[in-house]
């Protein structure tokens, strides 16, 4: 699958549109099992990052759980997705029982209504990039809900970064992290510092740490469980950590049951007594 994204500034998009999801697997050693971790080369972490990011299916649907945690407020809702893969993905959000909203992404555009004010919102992704200050484009979502490697490309080049318990795959070698710490990184406006880091017994996805030197802000993803359906590896439990100057933000994902390859119509309905939202 060819990625429909070239540049990748996760933190503010994340913390706006606080729908965001994603997945894997497990990370870190376990306590009850030693073991020694083969060495692997560039070429073969490559591969299986390359192979885990690939989508085999056509529909996707989901109703994930979401808490929000932060300095300013918390949150917790359900959304609910409905996707076909390459082309949009529409659902609800509900709080307590009740639909508070409902939302369209497709390819270049954003729909949403808000049924707790009686409005609507109807924007290009474009736009939200202006008012956000990032790149907002439809693949970001997507690897996000599905679980894949955000930013991944599997012709780009990218380093190994050394571990004892497990693999890292980086778009920057290490002495960029300590020219970071130390202030002394010549900063470009899109520079992102991404890094993959897999498990040393399985070399499956466990973790995605991303730095956004110009926003001063890092996100980092953890993989904590993922389950089986249909021959696919799915999403199930995923927290990330959002920190920038204004704030910090947590944000678990719990995937309740997901389907595959069961079609369902991507759409949304706007009431004809609602207004354009102020």
């Amino acid at each position: 699958m060819k990625k429909l994204y070239t540049k990748i500034t996760p933190i503010t998009l994340l913390f706006g549109l606080s729908f965001g999801m994603l997945s894997a697997c497990g990370t870190g050693k376990n306590a009850q099992t030693a073991f020694k971790m083969q060495k692997r080369n560039d070429k073969e972490l490559m591969q299986s990052l390359a192979e885990q990011d690939e989508i085999g299916y056509d529909f996707f649907t989901v109703r994930i759980g979401v808490d929000v945690t932060s300095e300013a407020q918390n949150a917790a809702f359900s959304c609910y997705v409905k996707m076909k893969v390459d082309s949009a993905f529409s659902g609800s959000i509900k709080k307590a029982n009740f639909v508070i909203g409902s939302y369209l992404i497709t390819q270049d555009s954003l729909f949403f209504v808000d049924k707790l004010k009686d409005c609507y919102i109807a924007q290009p992704l474009l736009y939200f990039s202006g008012m956000l200050g990032t790149d907002v484009e439809y693949a970001f979502f997507q690897d996000l809900i599905l679980g894949k490697a955000i930013g991944f490309d599997p012709d780009g080049k990218y380093k190994q970064i050394d571990s004892e318990d497990h693999f890292i795959l980086s778009t920057h070698k290490e002495r960029a992290y300590k020219k970071l710490e130390n202030d002394r990184l010549n900063i470009e406006e899109d520079l992102v510092l991404i890094q993959y880091h897999l498990s040393g017994e399985t070399m499956r996805l466990a973790k995605i740490e991303m730095e956004v030197p110009a926003d001063k802000a890092s996100i980092s993803i953890e993989y904590l469980e993922q389950k089986e359906v249909n021959g696919f590896m799915v999403p199930e439990e995923t927290h990330i950590k959002i920190s920038h100057l204004r704030d910090t933000v947590m944000i678990k994902l719990n995937y309740a049951t997901v389907k595959i390859n069961e079609p369902r119509r991507i759409q949304i309905k706007i009431p004809e007594d609602y207004n354009e939202c102020e």
